[in-house]
């Protein structure tokens, strides 16, 4: 099994701009401080495949195209930083305990307006409670102009640890 490592200060800052270039800089800054938690994995090519914050993985970078996706407790990090709706699908709580690998527009409440299509986005209800994770599979502006479809692919919910077939899309 890989070891666990301090990054080198260039791995260090390709995470961070990578998270700043997806997210932005306040994001980067709560999920990499304080700098001395922060452990890396290296794939078998000697990339950075995966990113502890206090033994606690937080990003997994995504070998097709070297952006990073997140895990449930980045998405704690990430929720107590930014206000709503920032990186959010809004859902009915109602049909929380029905997602199995996808959320569809049915249950969709809300969505925040400046994401794209292909965006790592954090799950949650209306009341803010984090569900879960996830990648957005439609623009905003379809999204609340459509009726029914695929809105999320969910790569993780709260408690339980989701393998989709589709964990690459």
């Amino acid at each position: 099994m890989p070891e666990k490592r301090r990054p080198t200060l260039e791995e260090y800052n390709k995470i961070y701009y990578t998270l700043a270039y997806q997210f932005n800089l306040e994001v980067a800054k709560s999920l990499l401080y304080p700098q001395e938690s922060i452990k890396v994995e290296l794939s078998p090519k000697g990339k950075v495949k995966y990113v502890f914050r206090d033994n606690y993985r937080i990003l997994t970078r995504r070998a097709s195209d070297g952006l990073l996706t997140l895990s449930i407790e980045a998405a704690r990090i990430i929720k107590s930083t930014v206000k709503p709706p920032r990186f959010r699908v809004i859902v009915k709580s109602i049909h929380v305990r029905d997602f199995k690998g996808s959320i569809l527009k049915p249950s969709v409440i809300a969505l925040d307006e400046a994401l794209r299509a292909g965006d790592e986005v954090i799950i949650v209800d209306e009341y803010d409670r984090l569900i879960g994770i996830g990648k957005l599979k439609l623009p905003p502006l379809l999204v609340m102009s459509m009726d029914k479809g695929e809105v999320v692919r969910i790569r993780s919910l709260v408690g339980v640890k989701y393998e989709s077939s589709h964990e690459g899309n």
